[in-house]
């Protein structure tokens, strides 16, 4: 379905109707996109590199084997994580995240101003997209720099969330890259995103808050065309048009509702 038509199909939404929504503490998301490519064995394995992200996979729920299908593109494989639908330069325009939430567009690229945007706007879901990672593609010293740096302001945002009296009860926040990087530096000292390594392909999504169960699944896989659906699921609305799937075994209450 086209987005202009999905969007006219749901204008009731704004006009009061209320969907089912099962039982959910979470009011507002944050989804931290790492964006211009990230590797799990930097931001989520490695403990000297990645250590707030660590912690908050270790209070929240990890699913290690998230695979990554479109690589080439930033900008497609963004827009398969919002909409859950594979990216075709010739398809149509398909409902996103915050069309099914019906959302404000809050999309930030910076994630030092996500408690500022929080507090002034109370946006149900933020996406944090940054393409700082990229600079991999010039040089893996800078990449690793980049990674202390994000990890350092992750680690601020969810200090933030969990020491605020309102965000702190009803808050989640997810992490996944766009895609990760080349199992390989080359001979350049170059960290690129390309086709055949496992590293590429494979990241880690980390769920933090409080309808997610807390663990770790490392056999699981599970796709990027999965994150838009879960992500509406979490407040109770059934992402139609994705073709990914709400991720089983990842909400609290999961055993008292019926998954689309």
């Amino acid at each position: 379905m086209h987005r202009r038509l999905f969007l006219q199909q749901s204008s009731f939404l704004a006009a009061g109707f209320v969907p089912y929504t099962p039982f959910r503490h979470t009011k507002h998301l944050i989804f931290i996109v790492n964006g211009g490519g990230a590797r799990k064995k930097d931001y989520y394995e490695n403990d000297s590199l990645g250590p707030n992200i660590r912690k908050i996979a270790s209070e929240g729920f990890v699913f290690e084997e998230d695979h990554c299908g479109r690589i080439a593109s930033h900008d497609a494989a963004f827009r398969e994580l919002l909409t859950g639908r594979e990216s075709l330069d010739d398809g149509p325009a398909y409902p996103n995240i915050f069309d099914y939430l019906n959302a404000r567009l809050q999309i930030v690229r910076s994630i030092r101003s996500v408690p500022a945007v929080m507090r002034t706007y109370k946006p149900r879901i933020i996406v944090c997209r940054g393409t700082e990672h990229d600079v991999g593609h010039r040089s893996y010293e800078e990449y690793l720099r980049v990674i202390r740096a994000i990890d350092l302001e992750v680690g601020k945002v969810f200090d933030w969330v969990k020491n605020h009296a309102y965000f702190s009860r009803n808050t989640a926040i997810v992490i996944r890259p766009e895609f990760g990087r080349d199992d390989e530096i080359n001979r350049s000292g170059q960290l690129h995103h390309s086709e055949g390594f496992y590293y590429t392909h494979r990241v880690a999504s980390i769920f933090w808050g409080p309808d997610f169960v807390t663990g770790v699944d490392r056999t699981t896989v599970i796709s990027r065309l999965d994150m838009a659906p879960t992500l509406a699921w979490l407040f109770g609305v059934n992402a139609l048009y994705a073709d990914g799937r709400v991720i089983p075994g990842l909400f609290k209450t999961e055993h008292r509702e019926t998954l689309p």
